[in-house]
């Protein structure tokens, strides 16, 4: 997967670019933390495999790290594959367009692609604000505040929606050529 997103600031107002450069760079070092967690999972889980079936000893917490910590890659990559396109995409109706069409049908998925984003985060951040209030604590051998897990969640769905919402904005030159169809 390519380290630099493809939705680009070329044709936005400048100001505007600036923001889309830092939010570029946050979503790059997003997909750096989510592969230096992958590591940390391939650690937990060697070393599970070697106390519990080489010394009898399993530990209580590499489960709960793991589990944790596949949330946190999935929502902290989930920005960079849609930047990049990278995300499952049915393109036979849109092959069958002109170009002209593919790129008014890609900007209107895109938009909507924005909006159901959007829609997640905010559900995401209420349910989280929830938690925080309440105090709610995840059901593991070391529990930790359930906020502290689920805010990932918001990080990555409202990220995404900012690209589908620079995709509508900005589309690229041909819909099809920039991600998952290529």
């Amino acid at each position: 997967m390519s380290q630099h997103p493809t939705v680009t600031a070329a044709s936005a107002p400048q100001e505007t670019a600036i923001w889309m450069r830092v939010h570029d760079r946050l979503t790059v070092l997003g997909v750096q933390l989510a592969m230096a967690a992958l590591a940390v999972v391939v650690g937990a889980y060697v070393l599970e495999v070697v106390l519990r079936y080489g010394f009898n000893t399993p530990t209580r917490w590499s489960a709960d790290l793991v589990s944790y910590l596949l949330l946190f890659i999935t929502f902290m990559a989930m920005p960079q594959v849609t930047a990049s396109g990278s995300h499952v995409a049915v393109t036979a109706l849109l092959e069958r367009m002109n170009p002209a069409r593919q790129r008014r049908a890609a900007r209107v998925i895109a938009a909507g692609g924005a909006v159901v984003c959007l829609l997640l985060a905010w559900i995401a951040l209420q349910e989280t604000l929830r938690q925080a209030t309440g105090n709610v604590r995840m059901m593991a051998a070391y529990p930790v505040p359930k906020a502290w897990i689920s805010g990932w969640i918001i990080y990555g769905l409202g990220s995404s929606s900012l690209y589908f919402l620079r995709a509508a904005i900005w589309p690229p030159a041909s819909p099809l050529a920039s991600g998952a169809n290529a």
